[in-house]
């Protein structure tokens, strides 16, 4: 018999040690219509073996490469092999490679639960539903967590944001460069975390958004926002509402029409809200490509493709353009790989006959690099 009921009248917190207490085996869902969310999480005898928020931008695959334990060579490798059989876990198939060692995996993993739950543990309205399911950790567990400790940890960081939201209204607050007129003239004495998170500051991405692309916890961002806020370095935008899913066409579609007139920046800016925003959807990071790739930016350009086909394995259109972005900037490895999986997944066309003569072109020049380096 499942488990359920509003968040209203039993909090996550509540339902969390429930499951433990009674050594619960099944898959535990929790959908929010006020943030369009909705998170999943994996018990097995009470201790929690899975977790992930649909909204999350942080990927497994990402918190190891920027961890510096993963190459994106072997990350795409995985992921090929992933789309053979989509049944295999990505963790499984990285230790078969021999891409990482299970102490690593495991603390990525963690990692990955933890700051999960301790997001769900800030939701104050929707909806839970608890499902037993005796197959669930009969297999491998890579990493457990018991919720014991994410109970207290929890805590604690809801109590400090209350003193952090002051400055920080929350983790889908955008932090921005102060104006130069209202910072000090010293130069800057900051720490290397506090320098880390000031080169991330572009005025698009919020805070949990820039936490994900260097694989922190939003909690410890937002603590170093905090001090840079407070001694004039950076200013915080309001929090950024979301664009409601009936009007997300509609926003997609005025991001095109700003393209088309050559409002390269407005759509460039919209693209970026609406990934913050809906970071699951494949479409979004192709828009935000073109959009970048319009600006020139052909660095952002390419890691915006890179996540459309990382969300979408089956999208032509990411391959194709990721192809030419990856080229563009010299990566002629990574172009050639993508345009390979556009020539398998579009039997013709006229652009099939473009990319092939392009990826016989990149393959002679290919050769003549490489013997021209020895």
């Amino acid at each position: 018999m499942a488990i359920e009921g509003p968040l209203e009248e039993l909090s996550i917190q509540d339902v969390l040690q429930l499951l433990e207490l009674a050594h619960k085996t099944g898959v535990l869902t929790v959908r929010s219509d006020r943030l369009n969310d909705e998170a999943i999480v994996h018990f097995s005898r009470g201790a929690i073996v899975f977790a992930v928020r649909r909204r999350s931008p942080r990927r497994l695959g990402q918190l190891l490469i920027r961890a510096g334990r993963l190459t994106q060579r072997e990350l795409d490798r995985a992921l090929e092999l992933q789309r053979t059989d989509p049944t295999r876990r990505l963790a499984e198939i990285l230790l078969e490679m021999g891409s990482i060692t299970e102490e690593e995996l495991e603390r990525q993993l963690r990692f990955q639960m933890e700051e999960t739950v301790y997001e769900l543990m800030g939701w104050d309205e929707g909806y839970f539903r608890f499902e037993e399911r005796a197959g669930i950790g009969q297999g491998r567990l890579l990493a457990q967590v018991r919720v014991e400790s994410l109970l207290m940890e929890g805590a604690r960081r809801i109590d400090e944001w209350t003193r952090l939201e002051s400055k920080v209204p929350g983790p889908e607050a955008v932090p921005v460069l102060a104006p130069a007129a209202e910072r000090e003239a010293a130069p800057l004495d900051l720490r290397t975390e506090e320098w880390e998170v000031l080169a991330e500051i572009d005025a698009h991405r919020d805070i949990r958004q820039i936490a994900a692309d260097l694989g922190r916890s939003a909690f410890d961002v937002a603590k170093t926002i905090y001090g840079l806020v407070s001694t004039g370095v950076l200013q915080v935008q309001e929090q950024r509402s979301h664009v409601p899913e009936g009007k997300l066409r509609e926003a997609m579609a005025r991001a095109e029409q700003h393209l088309a007139d050559g409002r390269v920046e407005e759509a460039q800016k919209l693209a970026a809200e609406l990934e913050t925003a809906y970071p699951e959807h494949a479409e979004i990071a192709l828009l935000a490509g073109r959009a970048l790739e319009a600006q020139r930016r052909m660095r952002a350009a390419t890691e915006a493709y890179a996540r459309a086909v990382g969300l979408d394995p089956l999208s032509t259109e990411g391959h194709f353009r990721l192809g030419f972005s990856a080229v563009r900037t010299g990566d002629l490895e990574r172009g050639a790989r993508a345009w390979d999986t556009y020539l398998r997944l579009m039997p013709d066309g006229d652009e099939r006959k473009v990319v092939d003569e392009g990826l016989a072109a990149l393959r002679v020049l290919t050769r003549v690099v490489e013997s021209g380096a020895r």
